[in-house]
């Protein structure tokens, strides 16, 4: 299989890239909003109290709209109804920031670093296999080649008679724990490289390992008959490809340019809702779209003869793309309530049909409104009722998941996902954020109540200290 490189990014494809490409603001992935949802500039609404991520791995908690990432034994120890036993891994940050200047003083190029370091109970072995590992991935104070082009273009803006274009580069990798449990350790990572253009660039890479021996697991270790996995795995990829929440975001691929682009090395990672494929900005669809994520739940992967050792027992369901569709002429968006996923939400035996619209101005009445339909009723009010004071200040990260807090009372909450913004710092061009998941159930009477709000994304529970 094909080997997606991290360390140097493709240096000289990307300044082409980043010198050529419009859209977003020149912002690394975890500044940037989902899909049309642009964050505002004011502070956070009185009601919601600030949360310090600054010890946490809240990771690119604003990244694509689909991936459900950071997780850890904390996803345990926060609920007594979990199943999961607690993980004996856990994982820690280690952070690093250096600047390369001028003669003069002028930054040239800043390279930052956030990387897992990861410790098992009673296998120090497995564990400094694993950050063995991880460490390669990490190389940027080796990238001259980057430092060359800084040095370059400065140089150059030198020349000019106003060179006050040249902004120094900057470049970091980061990562996301999507799943650690006593038999996987998955780490999403994010490589971003801002060269000065219309905006950076970034990739990622999934790296998926065994817990019980360090090893990497392959595409082809998942099932006993690989073969028969990748070719209903990549055909349920194709039906979700011609879904309309995926025709917004995708170039129009074929089947083909779907297999080579997810099923290679480093385009994938376990997470706790499935198994989530990652295409890169400007693979398959636009850089507006963001990191694109197929998502094969376990349901789904079981049936195609996932190994025992590499099933997931948790509380996860799924986690889904919102609903964002308009008409081509006005642009006013198509809301009908077509189910877009069903699902048993209240223990009854049938499946209630769901569709989940994003954030939604009106016209007409200058505010926000959502639409969450169960069997074709709208219960956008319950949840504007509990978002709505954040509405002006934040955005929908992804959607909702389906989340199984207490398997006991039959019923399975919808997790709506949701950011707000904190106060924007006019020097980086940067706000702080603050994750938060909104809690909702389904009852028995047909009802939608809403159970609780959390502090940061229950698909993204806090790591280690």
């Amino acid at each position: 299989m094909k080997r997606k490189h991290l360390s140097i990014l493709l240096a000289a494809s990307l300044l082409a890239i980043s010198a050529s490409a419009c859209g977003a603001d020149n912002a690394a992935p975890s500044e940037q909003a989902p899909l049309d949802d642009s964050p505002s500039e004011e502070e956070v609404p009185a009601d919601i109290e600030e949360t310090d991520q600054s010890t946490e791995n809240t990771g690119n908690t604003e990244d694509a709209e689909d991936s459900d990432t950071n997780v850890t034994n904390a996803d345990a120890a926060e609920s007594e109804e979990n199943t999961a036993a607690p993980s004996p891994v856990s994982v820690t940050f280690q952070e690093s920031n250096d600047e390369i200047k001028a003669d003069d003083g002028t930054l040239l190029l800043e390279n930052s670093t956030s990387m897992p370091v990861v410790a098992i109970e009673g296998a120090d072995d497995i564990a400094a296999k694993i950050n063995a590992d991880i460490e390669t991935h990490y190389n940027l104070s080796a990238d001259e080649e980057t430092l060359e082009m800084a040095k370059s273009d400065y140089e150059s803006s030198l020349a000019d008679e106003d060179g006050s274009w040249f902004r120094g580069y900057a470049q970091s990798v980061t990562a996301d724990v999507t799943r650690m449990d006593d038999s996987v350790l998955s780490l999403e990572l994010t490589s971003y490289l801002d060269m000065g253009g219309a905006h950076g660039n970034y990739g990622v890479v999934g790296l998926n390992y065994n817990v019980k021996t360090g090893e990497l697991i392959s595409l082809d270790d998942l099932a006993e008959d690989y073969a028969a996995f990748h070719a209903t795995a990549l055909d349920y990829i194709v039906n979700l490809a011609e879904t309309p929440t995926y025709q917004e975001k995708l170039f129009g691929p074929s089947k083909d340019d779907l297999d080579s682009a997810l099923f290679e090395w480093g385009s994938w990672v376990f997470t706790q809702s499935g198994i989530s494929f990652m295409s890169d900005p400007y693979t398959l669809g636009p850089y507006a779209a963001g990191e694109i994520y197929f998502r094969l739940p376990y349901e789904k992967a079981y049936e195609l003869g996932l190994k025992e050792e590499y099933r997931y027992n948790g509380n996860f369901m799924e986690e889904r793309y919102y609903t964002s569709q308009y008409d081509t002429d006005t642009m006013e968006p198509l809301i009908d309530g077509t189910p877009e996923y069903s699902f048993d939400l209240n223990g009854d035996g049938t499946e209630e049909g769901i569709a989940f619209y994003g954030q939604i101005y009106s016209t007409e009445s200058e505010s926000e409104k959502y639409g969450l339909y169960i069997d074709g009723k709208n219960w956008g009010n319950v949840v504007y009722e509990e978002i709505g004071p954040a509405a002006s200040n934040g955005y929908f990260h992804s959607s909702y998941a389906l989340y199984d807090s207490d398997p006991s009372d039959g019923l399975t909450e919808i997790a709506v996902l949701f950011t707000a913004f904190g106060e924007y710092d006019e020097e980086s061009g940067r706000s702080d954020t603050y994750p938060y998941t909104y809690l909702f159930q389904y009852t028995a009477d047909k009802e939608l109540q809403f159970k609780e709000r959390l502090d940061g994304y229950i698909t993204n529970p806090l790591t280690a200290d």
